[in-house]
């Protein structure tokens, strides 16, 4: 903190995550190198063209689809029902960056109104992304298009959540994993099924079909950057899932691996047990209001953006 300011700290952390989350996605999947000439074109400049961001969403938005593809159900899953909520265990560090106000008269609370409209609420992870607002506006719908069904997901939201609630426990994140077990939960994910994903041999278990038995085994690899090594598990997931869903899988525990990493290192404390339920009374996202936020952003877009220091 001697030499970055909290909204530099966040961002420091953020990128930090990113290329955490860009290895794992690009190492898992053995992902070519580029041409020499075409690795050049990408390093051009160093300064992204808000002009052409602005252009980029308003196209998402003017050919959003009147519907989105609906995942496929594994219907061996032995996810059924939903047992008696136990409290997560709860971070006891301090925070190590402050909270912004969501009334704050300012882009920061313009960004987190409008994550709580999305949303639903403001969990802390996101108000920790409003010292940063204009790249915490833009990462927003990326996260939660991955966390969620309901705008494109080839994978059901009880699937993922075993994949997101393994991936906090192999990256030791509370935050996260409180979270992760909420949404499971709304899922309708057994209570049986969320406790056994914290061991190591949950892969190996009964309790899951062949397909959440792969997806768990591979999220604990993309984890911890060995699924690029696991030739043996890649077969799994191969004889499990179609490139598609291979592609969302893996993507989504390096998400959540970026997500962890910066939860963990800015110590983002836990929100009470109500706030949680009440930010996943459902795994879905209703398109229209990822449609709506992403309208805010082109209306709201801001003549000039401030410039590092």
């Amino acid at each position: 903190m001697r030499h970055f300011d909290e909204a530099e700290l966040v961002e420091l952390t953020g990128v930090c995550g990113l290329f955490a989350q860009s290895n794992r996605f690009q190492d898992s999947l053995l992902l070519p190198i580029e041409e020499q000439g075409e690795v050049n074109k990408i390093g051009l400049s160093i300064r992204v063209n808000t002009d052409r961001l602005k252009a980029y969403i308003e196209r998402v938005v003017a050919t959003w689809p009147a519907e989105f593809p609906a995942p496929k159900h594994d219907t061996a899953s032995a996810s059924s029902g939903r047992a008696a909520r136990k409290a997560a265990a709860q971070p006891t560090t301090q925070a190590r960056i402050t909270l912004p106000d969501p009334a704050a008269h300012n882009d920061a609370g313009w960004f987190l109104r409008a994550a709580g409209r999305l949303l639903g609420g403001v969990p802390n992870a996101v108000r920790l992304w409003a010292h940063i607002p204009h790249l915490g506006k833009l990462f927003l719908p990326f996260h939660v298009a991955f966390f969620y069904e309901g705008v494109g997901s080839r994978l059901t939201s009880a699937l993922k959540a075993l994949v997101l609630v393994r991936t906090s426990h192999v990256n030791n994140a509370p935050y996260s994993l409180a979270h992760r077990l909420a949404l499971g939960r709304a899922a309708g994910v057994a209570e049986e099924q969320l406790e056994r994903v914290a061991t190591d041999d949950c892969a190996a278990s009964p309790q899951f079909s062949a397909r959440e038995h792969a997806a768990l085994a591979w999220a604990a690899q993309v984890a911890c950057n060995t699924a690029k090594h696991r030739d043996d598990i890649y077969q799994q997931v191969r004889g499990n899932f179609s490139d598609a869903e291979i592609v969302e899988l893996t993507g989504l525990c390096a998400v959540s691996c970026k997500v962890d990493r910066i939860q963990n290192a800015l110590r983002v404390p836990l929100e009470s047990d109500a706030e949680l339920e009440a930010l996943y009374r459902t795994p879905r996202l209703d398109p229209a209001r990822l449609k709506s936020y992403l309208m805010d952003i082109v209306e709201n877009w801001p003549r000039e953006f401030p410039e590092p220091r």
